[in-house]
């Protein structure tokens, strides 16, 4: 599939494996219309559901772009520490903002606190890269300053880009793992994308924006990414080439 091409289509997403869900036993009842059946005990995932609810997301993620929006990634998953960081990076107006290896309670509805951790990261940062200043330090202070920092990047390195604590969307790459952060962004009113399986507990008030797939394999999270990132790419794209083509005019109107 092209990087134009955002179009998935039911094949594209069966050769993947998104439609591997869950025991039915673990099946939530919410999630009953996005199951076409059962076979070996697992839920079998309606992927013709799933591509609605992807398109309907894409049309989201380009308005968004266009409004060079942020988006807040979530996905806590062991599998997908790596997934999350480089997916943040993907977006014309990234990195975007990112947690990946675990939410920390407050951090959308304790803003003021995590802005002053965020702060204190930066000047951190700031000092161990300042070789003038760290000279005049005992080697003690110096590692202390180190030790710091290293301690406070493995919860806030990836967000330190974040403006506020209403960003345009927090998309959530596992909803199972993250209901916290879910809870939190419904109670700032931001807009949820949730990726997960047919077994969560964790899943939006509204449930317009959730996309149920197997998001225990690889292949299948990278086509859906690849497809959100193609669909805001392609809104902050639109918006430039928009205002490209009026300075253009301006400047013939000045001639």
């Amino acid at each position: 599939m092209s990087k134009q091409d955002t179009a998935l289509s039911l094949m594209n997403l069966y050769e993947v494996g998104a439609h591997r869900g869950n025991k039915k036993s673990r099946l939530n009842p919410r999630l009953k219309e996005r199951v076409y059946g059962v076979e070996n005990g697992l839920s079998i995932i309606d992927l013709v559901e799933t591509r609605k609810s992807i398109t309907g997301i894409s049309d989201f993620l380009t308005a968004l772009g266009r409004k060079n929006r942020q988006a807040l990634i979530v996905g806590t998953s062991k599998h997908l520490t790596q997934t999350t960081a480089e997916f943040a990076e993907k977006f014309n107006n990234g990195p975007m903002p990112f947690v990946n290896y675990r939410w920390l309670g407050g951090t959308l509805t304790n803003w003021s606190t995590v802005k002053k951790t965020l702060d204190t990261l930066n000047k951190l940062r700031s000092m161990e890269s300042d070789e003038k200043f760290l000279n005049k330090l005992s080697k003690n202070e110096q590692l202390g300053i180190k030790r710091e920092k290293v301690k406070l990047e493995k919860f806030f390195a990836g967000l330190v880009s974040l403006k506020n604590n209403k960003p345009g969307a927090l998309i959530v790459l596992d909803a199972p793992n993250n209901p916290i952060a879910i809870k939190e962004a419904e109670l700032m009113n931001v807009p949820v994308i949730a990726l997960t399986n047919t077994g969560t507990v964790s899943l939006p008030l509204d449930v317009s924006y959730t996309v149920v797939a197997n998001i225990n394999s690889t292949k299948t999270m990278k086509l859906l990414l690849n497809t959100f990132v193609d669909a805001y790419n392609k809104g902050a794209q639109e918006i430039v080439k928009e205002q490209e083509e009026k300075k253009d005019q301006q400047t013939n109107k000045a001639r």
